[in-house]
């Protein structure tokens, strides 16, 4: 979501370095991040899941275009999978320039999101933009509707393929994967391991794998992403 309004808000952003030395202050509250990447583009910062730029990000585009963002990505309400009820989620809007907005949009802070919010996400990057509707299995889908610019769909499908080139190789061999791996700090020592993404093709294939405090995103997520995604190859081929 923050890399989605950094994309259209910041002219700027791809000819930026973004400075990683493990933490940066914010308001006198030390910002840490999960190592020491030095300096890296926005492509880098995204594989490199780096919560120093994202928190910079954050400052720069502030509370309320982010509580915007979220809204119109449909993460903070609930929707319908075939007439089951999802979860609403919650972003909020909170002072600026303070250490609490820079954990917001890295996806910290009170920040929640249902897994289906984030299918459906996924899923308008994997089409251009165009968000179709999921159902359950075999029962097509529920009409269209445009969520991104093709553009931004573009630009954020790039750089989803760039962090799966660099990093993914070994976690989904033979396959075209765009996807972006996510780990939530639940404050207790536990962290929800997260991964979303798609396998490009002809038909899109989107995913999104939540493990309920078992542990990264890469290592365990991915790990039932890919077991899923090779099967799907598997039926599509033999189709």
């Amino acid at each position: 979501m923050t890399l989605c309004a950094a994309v259209e808000n910041i002219d700027d952003l791809y000819e930026r370095s973004f400075r990683c030395g493990g933490s940066i202050d914010v308001a006198g509250v030390s910002i840490t991040c999960t190592g020491y990447h030095g300096e890296q583009t926005i492509e880098q910062a995204l594989a490199n899941s780096c919560n120093c730029a994202f928190a910079q990000l954050s400052l720069e585009l502030g509370g309320d275009t982010l509580a915007a963002y979220a809204e119109k990505l449909g993460f903070t309400e609930s929707h319908s999978l075939d007439g089951i009820p999802t979860a609403a989620g919650h972003f909020e809007a909170v002072q600026e320039r303070s250490s609490y907005l820079a954990w917001s949009g890295i996806g910290q802070h009170t920040d929640l999101i249902c897994p289906y919010s984030m299918l459906r996400y996924v899923s308008a990057i994997a089409a251009g933009g165009v968000l179709r509707e999921p159902t359950k299995l075999l029962n097509g889908h529920n009409g269209s509707t445009r969520m991104l610019k093709e553009s931004t769909a573009q630009a954020l499908e790039e750089m989803m393929s760039f962090t799966g080139s660099t990093h993914y190789q070994s976690v989904f061999p033979g396959l075209d994967v765009c996807a972006k791996t996510g780990t939530a700090e639940l404050g207790d020592g536990y962290t929800h391991g997260w991964m979303a993404g798609y396998l490009r093709g002809e038909t899109p294939l989107s995913f999104v794998v939540v493990m309920e405090r078992g542990g990264t995103g890469y290592t365990q997520a991915g790990g039932v992403a890919n077991a899923v995604l090779q099967r799907a190859k598997e039926l599509y081929e033999h189709d």
